[in-house]
Order: structure tokens, then sequence, then C-alpha cells
């Protein structure tokens, strides 16, 4: 029977085991939240009382260099409707989630896609955005979108 180890763990099957040495091993959580007001967004100075729509975006968190993905979690206070929204950065606005709606109330939902949790970690600091791509957000008096993104590094 063959024996066959992930990317993270080769080094055990190497004569001698030297560890990857990086993020993989032992690296620490840090998490990053962004709570997004529907009522009124107050997100700048100059969006205070406009509503989120198609094509607009949201500055979720900025990640230093070194980090890797490991997940995603969004939870709202009402359904976002018809409103699709992506998660990702400047150059690819679907990075971490790709562009989809999110009707779920009240219940923590985890995203993330397998190829941005087996990228490298990061070469430099990144800009994570939310995106909405298709129909506004909805303008619910008190209502909240939360978006957590939890990354390992050193």
């Amino acid at each position: 029977m063959a024996k066959y180890y992930s990317n993270e763990q080769q080094y055990l099957g190497a004569t001698p085991p030297t560890p990857p040495g990086d993020e993989a091993l032992g690296g620490r959580m840090r998490s990053y939240r962004a709570t997004i007001p529907l009522d009124a967004p107050k997100l700048s100075p100059t969006q205070n009382g406009a509503s989120i729509t198609t094509a607009d975006t949201v500055s979720l968190c900025k990640v230093p260099a070194g980090m890797r993905f490991l997940k995603g979690t969004l939870t709202s206070s009402v359904s976002l409707g018809t409103s699709t929204i992506a998660v990702g950065n400047a150059s690819d606005a679907a990075k971490y989630r790709a562009a989809a709606v999110f009707t779920a109330v009240d219940t923590p939902t985890d995203f993330g896609k397998a190829a941005a949790m087996a990228l490298p970690a990061g070469g430099g600091d990144e800009e994570v955005l939310l995106t909405v791509a298709v129909a506004t957000l909805p303008t619910t008096a008190g209502a909240k979108l939360i978006v957590d993104m939890i990354f390992v590094g050193p």
C-alpha cells in the first residue's frame, strides 16, 4: 500500500526530514472583522446615507505580507435578496468568494475558494474588498452585514 503526503507534510518523507518552516506549520491565525451597516451606510464621510450598489466596493481589511488565506465567514441580520457579493481584491474581485447571493439570516456561513487557500503566503500587503456584482444591497433599519476574514502567518 502506498503512502502519500500532503504538500505541507512532504518533508516527513524526505531524508533528512526538514520542515518547511513557514506558516503551514504552527502559524498564528489572525482574524479581521468588517461590519457593514445596511440601513444608512457610513463607510466614509462621502457615503453617509448612500446605498451600496452594483460595482461598489467595500474595504474589508488590509492583510500584511506573509499571510495565507484560511477562510472567511459571512453573517447578515437580513437577507441580501437578489444582491450578489464577491470577496477578493482589486485585481481579482472573486479571489476568495465568487459573486453569489447571500440569503441566510443570522447564520454564520463559511466561504473560501480552494485555489485561494492553496496559494502560498502573499509577498506584499493586500487590501481585501467586498464587491457588489448585481443589485443594490438592502437598506433595512438596523441591518448589518459582518464579514470575518481569517488568515494564518508567522
